[in-house]
C-alpha cells in the first residue's frame, strides 16, 4: 500500500498555530483600542479609565472628553478593518500646575504649535485661547514603546494656563 505524498502532520500543526497566533495578533490591536467595540466617530466619551490606562506618564487625567474608532472603517460596524488603525484623540485636564512644570521641563524641548484636524465633535472642549505647546521626546515618552510593525504614532498638545493635554493617536499601548 502506498502512503499519500500530502502534507504531514507536522506541517499541519505548523499551519495551525500560525494561523492561530495571526489571529490573536490582529486582535489584541482592535481588543486593546476598548474594553467593548469601537465606537462610532461622533460619540463622545467622558471616562478617564483608558486614557490613564495609555498615557499615565502624563498626571491624572481628569475631564476628559475623547473619541475611538477605527479610522479606515467606512462605516462599517461587524467586522473590524484588516489593518486597523485605531484613532485616539481628545482632551482632559492635568492636575493644577502638571502642564506648565512639563512644559519648563528643558529635557523636552517644547515649541509653539497648534493641533490641526480635530474632529468637530471635539473642538467645543477645547479652550478658547489656548496656547499649546508640544515636544518630539515628550510624545514618545507618552506613546511608550510601541509595537515592532509601527503602527503607533500620535503628538500631545500642553497648554500651561489651563492644564489641557489634547491628545491625537493612532494605536496608542
Amino acid at each position: 500500500m502506498e502512503r499519500s505524498r500530502g502534507p504531514s502532520r507536522r506541517a499541519w500543526l505548523s499551519l495551525g498555530i500560525g494561523a492561530v497566533a495571526a489571529a490573536a495578533v490582529g486582535g489584541t490591536v482592535y481588543a486593546s483600542t476598548d474594553d467593548g467595540p469601537v465606537p462610532d466617530r461622533e460619540r463622545v466619551r467622558t471616562d478617564v479609565a483608558p486614557l490613564r490606562r495609555r498615557f499615565g506618564e502624563a498626571g491624572r487625567l481628569s475631564g476628559a472628553h475623547w473619541l475611538a474608532y477605527d479610522r479606515d472603517a467606512k462605516g462599517r460596524t461587524y467586522l473590524p478593518s484588516p489593518d486597523p488603525r485605531y484613532r485616539v484623540v481628545g482632551v482632559a485636564r492635568l492636575p493644577a500646575g502638571t502642564a506648565a512644570r512639563t512644559v519648563a521641563d528643558p529635557a523636552h524641548a517644547f515649541g509653539p504649535a497648534a493641533p490641526h484636524g480635530v474632529p468637530d465633535v471635539l473642538a467645543s472642549f477645547l479652550p478658547a485661547h489656548a496656547r499649546w505647546m508640544t515636544s518630539a521626546s515628550y510624545d514618545a515618552l507618552l506613546l511608550g514603546p510601541g509595537p515592532l510593525d509601527g503602527l503607533t504614532e500620535g503628538r500631545f498638545f500642553l497648554d500651561a494656563a489651563t492644564d489641557n493635554l489634547y491628545f491625537d493617536t493612532v494605536n496608542p499601548g
